[in-house]
């Protein structure tokens, strides 16, 4: 298990971002701004392709994910 101060691979947050995409319902799109609405299938393609749209929804995915820790700290205070 990693520690707090040790980095985290591009290929290991690709993997958790496919593993959240995976829990998404089928039938619902996604929209990405001005880039269009994306079905879950579209979004897993992106991500694996590393594209542009991949590249987005993996940060939207690391902002959501780190909005967590942020609550977790400040909750102990």
């Amino acid at each position: 298990m990693k520690t707090v101060s040790q980095k985290i691979s591009d290929e290991e947050i690709r993997k958790i971002v496919l593993a959240r995409l995976k829990t998404y319902p089928s039938g619902r799109k996604i929209s990405i701004g001005s880039q269009g609405s994306f079905s879950k299938d579209d979004l897993i393609k992106h991500v694996n392709r590393v594209d542009e749209i991949g590249i987005k929804i993996i940060e939207i995915q690391l902002q959501f994910l780190r909005s967590f820790k942020k609550d977790l700290l400040f909750e102990n205070e």
